[in-house]
């Protein structure tokens, strides 16, 4: 690849690349796994993509890594292959089934709640069949008593595609790991003239030391950055929008007011630092 293109691509891009080198110095077509599928399938990665290139082969259950290349050998059954944009890949449900059982929980939360979320859309646009949460718990529990099978347990029963985000996904895996009480995902509340204004966290006035509602919202750049969010205004119109919709959660019409906390990527990473965050906007912890 030249150097032009390389240095223009962003971490996502550059990850698809090395992908494509990998894939075209194999003597015959490979089937992509793990983190690579998860690129693939457009499965969100928490921090940065790995260096290596993931493969899948048939065998027994080990793996090695050599040249840039993470070779796994495990069971595969022809129907856990299908093929996106001219690559072979591992289904989502078994990318989803692997990332459970070989990511940190947060990571594996963070690829889990987005492959659960409906509907689902490929990056290139393509709809894609829904997998329900059910459906994804059964495929867990077939590994058996497998290497990573307990972690990939409590990821699956812990994720949820009605998160929003992956910074809502982490934020959440890391309010369970901080030993706080888990939140609603995503209640939206009727406003007076018509529409809904919708919240990523609600935790009901038991959780909270000042007995009132505390509503979570992480922030994420994108929300001032991309077209979809925007819709048309300057960066200026949407923090002010985002205020008067803020003014009008906390302190809705006839009704108990209610708290508002946001928070950032580096808080929604850390457990302490969102424990911290949490705790002072008056959440009581459990643990």
């Amino acid at each position: 690849m030249s150097s032009p293109v390389w240095a223009a691509a962003d971490d996502d891009a550059r990850y698809l690349l090395r992908i494509q080198a990998v894939v075209l110095t194999r003597r015959s077509r490979p089937v992509l796994s793990h983190l690579s599928a998860a690129r693939i399938w457009g499965l969100p990665v928490l921090g940065r993509w790995p260096a290596e290139v993931h493969l899948m082969c048939g065998g027994d259950a080990h793996r090695h890594a050599r040249n840039g290349v993470v070779w796994h050998y495990d069971r595969i059954d022809d129907d856990e292959v299908v093929e996106i944009n001219g690559f072979l890949v591992t289904s989502r449900l078994r990318t989803m089934v692997d990332l459970a059982r070989t990511e940190r929980f947060a990571a594996a939360v963070v690829a889990l709640d987005a492959g659960l979320r409906t509907p689902f859309v490929l990056p290139s646009g393509s709809r894609e069949q829904d997998i329900t949460h059910a459906e994804f718990q059964e495929a867990v529990t077939r590994l058996g008593a497998v290497r990573g099978c307990r972690g990939a347990r409590l990821a699956a029963a812990f994720a949820d595609g009605q998160s929003g985000s992956a910074g809502e996904s982490v934020s959440r895996a890391n309010i369970y790991l901080a030993g706080l009480p888990a939140p609603e995902l995503q209640v939206a509340y009727l406003r007076p003239a018509g529409g809904e204004d919708k919240v990523d966290f609600r935790w009901h006035a038991r959780h909270n030391v000042r007995r009132v509602t505390l509503l979570g919202e992480f922030d994420g750049k994108v929300k001032y950055t991309r077209d979809q969010y925007m819709a048309g205004r300057t960066i200026q119109e949407v923090v002010w929008d985002e205020k008067v919709r803020e003014d009008r959660l906390r302190a809705p019409a006839g009704g108990p007011d209610r708290g508002m906390v946001r928070w950032l990527w580096d808080v929604a990473v850390s457990p302490v630092r969102l424990r911290a965050v949490l705790i002072g906007a008056g959440l009581r912890p459990e643990r």
